[in-house]
């Protein structure tokens, strides 16, 4: 075995954002979890150290470690010998420390090593486990955790501090590595430009994402261009061109942007939305089944939709906010260094006005609608935390999580037209920082409500709050100066 090689094998095989991206999160959730460490106090302490770090070698593994399986699938079809053998040895390298370090670190501490060594190979599996498997294996990956907190009102189900934990952990262990070699191997006999959608792997999406090191604008223009043609006709987009024209510049421009901008009709929106609201809609019956152990207590269509509400805000507040900021600003981003010379004609399209209307318009076109998008999630947060009773701190911060959003959609849109953009590695880095505080803000507050709440869940929100101060400082300067830099320009339309 070549040492050299498997240390080096990850770091060469995933794009230098990613990498960064992920090696950031690794390290804050190893600080986050030293923290928790050092401050909260308790039999269980650990617990709760460990499973912070879980989440950081678990991101680590499933965005990091998993690119060496695009390697390995490059080589075996170059018939490269010993680069498939050397991908297994880089798996083995690192996942031994990944088990190993925690394990030791927290036993010296007084924690279990044993119990510590089995979550966190179970984070390092089933992180790879994620991308992996097929899309839709994975939404349903993702109902366990609550459908284990709802059958263990019907049968008992021990904690993960309970000894008897063990043995579960060893099965679960077991079925899981199980899965991910048998899943690596046949995806590495799979063929290049595979079908993407949600019966596909996410480690193929890092490839047409540049999990090579390949970020290509060229590149990204071919990918978007092979998922619109494997895109099921039922998922195709419909666009509605009826009020498009020179009396209407603000739609005329909005169907220049591309993508998600493009007006459409209803049917359209809502069969584009079906694969989001269906698991969504099926929860409601899954958890009124896991809430039967309590009928006898009466009250049970109200525990009912007190889970569904929570999951609600937990959900929209941490993937539907976050992912609409993300999309809105790739998808200006893209359209503003494509290689082709569409941008600067729009110049030229009758209708438009002078400079200062241009300007007015394109913000409109960019802004307005993921503006709506955004207070329509908030205010359907907002409604869901009334219903279920949330206090006034919850909804605050639910608030904020939304305007959070809001905020950077704008400045990273602002950012792009100013034409002097953060580079690729800023970006990640503001990206990384407002999913974290988004995050926090949708999951922190519901810790202090309920029968148990968290004894730190006050001080939590301090820090979020002042978190939230700092990014609203980063995102007031990023907008003003992508603001200023609009102003600037000749107009609107000039590629970066």
């Amino acid at each position: 075995m070549n040492l050299q090689a498997a240390w080096l094998a990850p770091w060469q095989a995933t794009q230098k954002s990613l990498r960064w991206l992920t090696l950031g999160i690794f390290a804050a959730c190893c600080l986050g979890a030293i923290g928790v460490g050092v401050l909260v106090q308790g039999t269980h302490w650990w617990l709760v150290s460990a499973g912070v770090y879980c989440l950081g070698i678990g991101y680590l593994w499933a965005f990091l470690l998993s690119s060496l399986l695009l390697v390995s699938i490059d080589a075996r079809q170059l018939r490269i010998p010993g680069m498939v053998q050397t991908a297994v040895w880089s798996l083995i390298f690192y996942g031994a420390p990944s088990v190993a370090v925690p394990a030791v670190v927290l036993g010296v501490c007084g924690a279990p090593a044993l119990t510590v060594a089995l979550l966190a190979a179970l984070a390092v599996t089933a992180g790879l486990a994620v991308v992996l498997l097929p899309g839709y294996l994975v939404m349903m990956m993702s109902l366990l955790p609550a459908m284990s907190i709802g059958l263990s009102r019907l049968v008992h189900i021990s904690s993960l501090a309970d000894p008897r934990f063990v043995p579960w952990a060893v099965v679960a262990l077991f079925l899981l590595l199980l899965v991910d070699i048998l899943r690596w191997r046949q995806l590495l006999h799979t063929q290049p430009g595979g079908v993407l959608g949600m019966s596909s792997a996410m480690v193929l999406r890092l490839r047409t994402n540049g999990g090579l090191g390949k970020w290509s604008r060229l590149a990204q223009q071919q990918n978007a261009s092979r998922r619109l043609r494997q895109r099921p006709d039922w998922m195709q987009g419909r666009a509605d061109l009826r009020r498009v024209g020179p009396r209407r510049p603000v739609a005329t421009l909005r169907v220049a942007l591309g993508g998600w901008y493009v007006p459409q009709t209803w049917s359209s929106y809502v069969r584009q939305a079906t694969p989001v609201l269906l698991p969504i809609l099926l929860f409601v019956p899954m958890m009124a089944i896991m809430q039967g152990g309590e009928v006898v207590h009466g009250d049970v269509w109200r525990k009912v939709w007190l889970d569904v509400g929570i999951n609600v805000i937990v959900w929209i507040g941490i993937f539907g906010g976050p992912l609409l900021a993300i999309l809105t600003a790739f998808t200006v981003r893209q359209r503003w260094t494509r290689l082709n010379a569409e941008l600067p004609l729009l110049a030229l399209l009758p209708g438009l006005g002078d400079v200062a209307a241009m300007r007015r318009n394109l913000l409109r076109a960019a802004l307005v609608g993921p503006f709506l998008a955004q207070t329509v999630a908030l205010m359907l947060l907002l409604g869901t935390a009334m219903a279920v009773h949330m206090g006034s701190v919850v909804m605050l911060f639910v608030a904020l999580s939304q305007v959070g959003c809001a905020g950077v959609v704008a400045a990273l849109v602002l950012d792009t037209f100013g034409g002097d953009r953060l580079p690729a590695w800023g970006t990640a880095v503001l990206s990384a920082a407002a999913f974290v505080l988004v995050s926090l803000s949708s999951f922190i507050p519901l810790t202090g409500v309920g029968r148990k709440p968290w004894h730190f869940a006050a001080a939590g929100e301090w820090l979020l709050a002042l978190g939230w101060v700092a990014m609203a400082g980063m995102l007031l300067w990023l907008g003003r100066r992508g603001l200023r830099g609009l102003q600037a320009r000749p107009h609107p339309f000039l590629p970066n």
